[in-house]
C-alpha cells in the first residue's frame, strides 16, 4: 500500500468476500464504483429507470411510478475495476486490504 503513488492507475480485484464486516462490503463497492465501466453501466441503468417512471395521480399528486435502483457491484470475490488512486481511494483500500489485491495498472 505504502508504494501506491497518487494519481496512479491501480487495478483492485476481491480476493475474499467481506461476511463478518459489512461496512467493508461497502467501502469495497465505494471503491469499485469509481471505475468508469461501473459509472456507465449506473449511467444506463439510470437512463432505464428514468424512460420507465410512470407516476400516477393520488390525492392531486403525483405518486409511485419509480423504479428500485439494481446495484450491480456487491462485493463479491472475483469483482475487480481499474480506478485513479486518489488520497480517499488509497484510504479506503488501507481499510480494506484483507480482503483486496491491488496491482499497479
Amino acid at each position: 500500500m505504502d508504494t501506491i503513488k497518487i494519481g496512479s492507475t491501480v487495478k483492485v480485484t476481491v480476493i475474499k468476500t467481506p461476511t463478518a464486516s459489512a461496512a467493508a462490503a461497502k467501502t469495497i463497492v465505494r471503491v469499485l464504483s469509481k471505475d468508469p465501466a461501473a459509472q456507465k453501466e449506473n449511467l444506463r441503468l439510470a437512463q432505464v429507470r428514468a424512460r420507465r417512471y410512470r407516476p400516477r395521480m393520488r390525492g392531486g399528486r403525483l405518486y409511485g411510478g419509480r423504479l428500485v435502483k439494481q446495484h450491480r457491484l456487491r462485493g463479491s470475490q472475483g469483482e475487480s475495476g481499474t480506478i485513479l488512486a486518489t488520497v480517499d481511494v488509497i484510504r479506503d483500500l488501507n481499510s480494506v486490504r484483507r480482503f483486496v489485491e491491488i496491482e499497479t495498472a
